[in-house]
């Protein structure tokens, strides 16, 4: 297709609709696609500012002369939406028709030498010949900087010796270094290191994982405080060939004119700074030692250990835990205060189990302010080793308890770590059951074996924790179910372990294989095995090898050297992988669970040996869970699954590191599905808000390195799969609720007792989104009006249940039904025992406490946000709108069902916000906007309704109050660096906040903020990822009361809050912006 030059060429734009644009000639055929704005997106401000600046700047070029321009931008300012004063002070002066620009304030006339590149301008600097020498621009740059932070993944003294006079012209000056710096590769000069800490005055702070390519950044930010900061992005770390002349590149970026790259800047390094991933390094002899030994460990030339004079006993230094693992004890601290004493903790194989229980043994010890006696078991001796080890280096001792095993008995019995077959035996009643304080049972998905079950039913312990990986078995039986009343106190998802590098990333690749599954049969999930075997061993087989073969020759580097895992759907097919895998020249083996242990042992030695021919081991069940060759790199899923979890247990056959191991290779073979099967199912592992989208499948949110394609064959199945189990059709909800509702009457022998909306969800792996989320209506019988879906309305549709039809002849009753939804994230105790005494008595206010009044018209407003009947003018009074609530039995009934199962696994542990005042909010509980707003007192001015109330700054002045409501993630569409780094967390008791855009430092809102403390105004945090979540408006979480800190800028105010109680770490891991 051809274009003229007046025709606008096919492809992408961002352009705001004008009648210009419109009437620019467009291809013939072509049409262009738009997208509206919701009225609150953040973007709007930036967009229009981007479209009038390319209007602005030629019609200012078109001006003869400097006080023409200046004259239109005062005519364009005075338009503005301003007081009188604000906009006398915003005008341009000019002086004998000249425009000034404002170069220095100083108390002297000696002029600051400044950087060639104008402090408001941004470029990109290459050093070259032609072009400016970085090494020149950072020595200028350093002479006007108010701080200086630098992020660089290694120092070299010949660096430090380009720019040793401007590093002393600062510290003279007093102004701020910080470094942050690694071990990587070993390639840092610990003497720089030295010199900048101890002749230069910085603070460095350093990574010690050597092996880890978490930290690849090079970056210097000068902040200054007249707002003119400017900073360096690129490829040169601190040594003079990429100062001067080494082929770097750099990108310029200025706050005037980059301010969200500044911002963006600023606060992923507070993040770093923060963070227990990098160590403070003060030059001490003890400090100079460790890094040397740690330089010398990673650096991959070798020279560095040599004339190395002494080393460093690695397993006695502090053990600090991963942010993950801080979320874990977090939340098994919160399952203990909760009166939970035995406690199940899931964790992927090699994210740090034994770790983490380690931690939570010396965190018990401290808070019994003595050694617990403890108990370890586990299956096998070479895993009671590994944990004693750990152990040691976690409690600072290097010989850590004794063994329990066929051939060794302990002496002290303080710290025991016991194989399961030796402690079942006679050696189990020589301790009394409460003997030990503390038992941890690791890999304890075993515990339905005779010998586990009988030392779990023996022992009393203060606190017994179990460890697995996959708490759900192949056999159905779900071991929290059975041993841990249904309760997981605390995992860790698999973005955790990613983002944490933990794990190796992954490349997964979704591959339509050509077999045709359609016509075999699938029963409870699973296709029929003698029919798959038969495909893949015979009718199809020989063209899937192919497919097979032409795949991994294409996706993995060399087939001859990779060491690959193949599941199979039986041991006749594992056998005829293997033999043509041999055939066609790639050395395969199988290993089936009738194999001895010595052969299993050899055949996995092979595997694990990089030096040995071997590349794939096919197998059927055998490495689902146990068993574990961490240089596996290749993974061939050669059967097909929907179950979630055998999919994340053979992903976790490949993700664990191992030396020169980068990234694991998955190949997903996949046929033509029969319309039974739930391919879309296992692929949940992908999704982050825990519901399956097609954006989870067509783009998904990875962690960095990890990858996720499916072809175009089976993401077609997959997402078809997906949009049927998002729209499940109402009228297939209704009739399987009412199947299930008869399946239920029929085997019970108390018709008055109900199955809960609880008992549906779980019996058929729905989710509350599912019930609550949906915008359809129902119709009931004998009732006009269309009412929302909810576990009551689907009920009386079922025509089981008459007397729950009754209610929805009221009106009211039809306005509550749809409300409901805006309840069911309540999840604390506190809230809930509350509600439900003010549901099921018959208390009237004016017998009410304060706290059960705010409580009252936090319900009542979540119901009815405007406090009025639909269609009502009038507001209705408390008491009126409890006693219309306490009508409706079996909506309570139903709220009460999802309260209680919020309770029962809810990981947070909440606090009174205020003691004795009754405000009945509390930190780290979850509130709507309509609950936080009458919890603070809202309605008891002038009965006032939380309508008015958005994102921003509330004040509540009953109970001295100001409310600040952030929502993390501005743009739900977009990303954009000019919002998404307004108001972040910089540490789990410091939080990066942007005032409302008009308040400046003078103004009365900007005073408050920084004086509140002595005017007595308390200041709360209100915080949520997103606006909307799948059941409507996203809760907020209460961080609590905020004190100021610092500010910066005007308009809006950039402000730092320190928070008296830390946030979760799970809420950290949210509003974070450093993964």
């Amino acid at each position: 297709m051809t274009t003229t030059d007046e025709t606008l060429p096919l492809g992408l734009y961002e352009h705001l609709k004008s009648a210009s644009l419109m009437s620019r000639t467009i291809p013939e055929g072509a049409q262009w696609q738009e997208e509206i704005l919701e009225k609150d997106d953040y973007n709007i401000p930036e967009l229009l500012t981007q479209f009038f600046a390319t209007q602005l700047a030629p019609a200012l070029e078109s001006l003869k002369t400097p006080a023409d321009q200046v004259e239109l931008i005062n005519r364009m300012m005075e338009l503005l939406p301003q007081d009188a004063e604000e906009q006398n002070d915003s005008l341009l002066t000019d002086d004998d028709s000249n425009v000034i620009q404002m170069r220095e304030l100083a108390l002297t006339d000696a002029k600051t030498t400044r950087p060639d590149i104008p402090l408001s301008d941004v470029a990109l600097m290459t050093n070259t010949s032609k072009d400016l020498n970085l090494n020149t621009e950072i020595q200028k740059e350093l002479e006007s900087a108010d701080r200086v932070d630098l992020l660089c993944s290694f120092l070299k003294m010949s660096g430090v010796n380009s720019l040793s006079e401007q590093l002393k012209a600062i510290k003279n000056r007093g102004i701020p270094f910080r470094i942050i710096t690694t071990t990587y590769m070993g390639a840092t000069d610990r003497k720089a290191i030295d010199r900048l800490v101890e002749e230069y005055g910085a603070e460095v702070k350093i990574s010690y994982q050597g092996d880890s390519t978490r930290l690849h950044a090079k970056a210097w930010l000068f902040h200054r405080n007249t707002g003119m900061s400017t900073g360096y992005v690129g490829s040169s770390n601190l040594s003079s060939a990429a100062l001067t002349d080494g082929l770097e590149w750099n990108v310029r970026i200025s706050n005037p004119i980059t301010p969200g790259l500044i911002r963006q800047f600023e606060g992923l390094f507070e993040s770093y700074w923060k963070s227990g991933d990098f160590t403070l390094y003060t030059a001490s002899d003890q400090e100079k030692q460790e890094l040397d030994t740690a330089l010398a460990k990673a650096d991959i030339t070798g020279r560095k250990s040599k004339g190395l004079e002494y080393d460093i006993d690695s397993s006695l230094l502090d053990v600090h835990p991963f942010p993950h693992q801080v979320r874990m004890l977090e939340e098994m601290q919160n399952a203990r205060s909760k009166g939970r004493h035995r406690n199940l903790a899931v964790a992927a194989t090699g994210t740090g189990k034994t770790v983490f229980s380690a931690l939570d043994y010396k965190r018990l010890c401290e808070q019994y302010g003595k050694k617990l006696k403890l108990l370890f078991i586990a299956h096998r001796k070479e895993i009671l080793d590994q944990a004693r080890r750990t152990f040691g280096d976690v409690m600072l001792k290097g010989n850590f308890g004794e063994l329990l095993t066929g051939g060794k008995k302990p002496e002290y019995n303080e710290a025991v770590f016991a194989t399961v077959q030796t402690l079942s035996g006679a050696a189990l009643e020589s301790y009394a059951p409460d003997y030990f304080d503390v038992i941890i049972m690791d890999e304890c998905h075993h515990i339905k074996a005779a010998s586990w079950d009988k030392v779990f039913n023996y022992f009393e312990p203060r606190e017994f924790i179990g460890l697995t990986a996959t708490p759900e078995r192949e056999d159905g039986v779900n071991i929290a179910d059975k041993y841990f009343d249904g309760y997981v106190a605390t995992s860790i998802r698999l973005w955790d372990a990613l983002e944490d590098h933990l794990l190796v990333p992954f490349q997964y690749f979704g591959i339509a294989d050509g077999t045709d599954l359609r016509r075999i049969n699938v029963r409870s999930g699973k296709y029929d095995e003698n029919a798959l075997e038969n495909l893949y061993t015979k009718d199809e087989a020989e063209r899937r090898l192919r497919i097979i073969v032409e795949e991994l020759r294409e996706k993995v580097d060399n087939p001859l050297r990779m060491k690959a895992l193949g599941f199979c759907v039986s041991v006749k097919h594992a056998e005829y992988m293997a033999q043509k895998f041999n055939e066609v020249g790639i050395p395969a083996d199988f290993l089936v669970g009738t194999d001895s242990a010595e052969r299993r042992a050899e055949v996995m030695k092979n595997l694990a040996d990089e030096t040995h021919e071997l590349t794939t081991i096919f197998t059927v069940d055998l490495f689902n869970e146990g068993v574990d060759i961490p240089s596996v790199d290749t993974l061939l899923m050669l059967r097909p699954t929907q179950s979630l979890t055998l999919f994340l247990q053979q992903l976790g056959r490949g993700l664990r590191r191992a030396p020169l191991k980068s990234v694991l290779t998955v190949l997903d073979f996949v046929g033509h599905q029969n319309k039974n099967f739930m391919i879309h199912s296992k692929y949940r592992a992908f999704a982050r808000q825990g519901t399956l989208t097609e954006q989870d499948v067509k783009n998904p949110e990875l962690p960095a390195g990890c990858h996720f394609h499916l072809d175009e064959l089976t993401q077609k199945q997959v997402i078809k799969k997906i949009r049927e189990s998002l729209r499940m059709n109402q009228n297939a909800l209704i009739d399987t609720a009412k199947s299930y509702l008869e399946d239920m009457r029929r085997n019970s022998t108390d018709l008055d007792i109900r199955p809960t909306v609880i008992d549906f969800i779980n019996r058929y792996g729905l989710g509350l989104p599912q019930i609550y989320g949906r915008n359809s209506k129902m119709t009931l019988p004998g009732i006009t009006k269309p009412v929302a879906t909810t576990w009551t309305s689907l009920q009386a549709a079922s025509e089981l249940y008459p007397d729950l039809v009754v209610p929805f002849q009221d009106n009211v009753a039809v306005e509550t039904n749809k409300r409901v939804k805006a309840l069911t994230h309540v999840h604390d105790t506190f809230r809930i025992n509350a509600y439900l005494e003010l549901l099921n008595t018959d208390i009237l206010e004016q017998d009410m406490t304060d706290e059960q009044r705010r409580h009252a018209w936090m319900l009542l407003f979540s119901i009815w946000p405007k406090a009025k009947w639909d269609g009502s003018s009038e507001k209705f009074s408390l008491n009126e709108g409890l006693a219309t609530l306490r009508k409706n039995r079996g909506m309570l009934q139903e709220l009460e069902s999802v309260w209680n199962f919020n309770a029962g696994t809810d990981t947070t542990s909440t606090l009174p916000l205020f003691e004795g005042e009754g405000i009945p909010l509390r930190t780290h509980a979850l509130y709507s906007r309509e609950e936080l707003f009458a919890g603070l007192g809202g309605q008891e001015e002038n009965f006032k309704v939380p309508g008015g109330v958005v994102n921003g700054v509330v004040p509540f002045d009953p109970t001295n109050t100001t409310a600040l409501l952030v929502t993390l993630e501005k743009s739900e569409k977009h990303f954009s660096p000019a919002t998404m780094y307004k108001d972040y967390a910089i540490s789990t008791d410091e939080f990066a906040w942007d005032s409302q855009s008009a308040t400046t430092p003078e103004s009365p809102t900007g005073q408050l903020f920084q004086h509140h403390e002595e005017r007595g105004r308390r200041i709360v945090l209100f915080a949520r990822q997103h606006r909307e979540n799948r059941l409507g408006p996203e809760p907020y979480m209460c961080l609590g009361t905020v004190k100021y800190i610092s500010h910066e800028g005007s308009k809006p105010m950039h402000i730092r809050w320190s928070l008296d109680r830390p946030m979760p770490a799970s809420m950290f891991q949210i509003a974070k912006i450093a993964s």
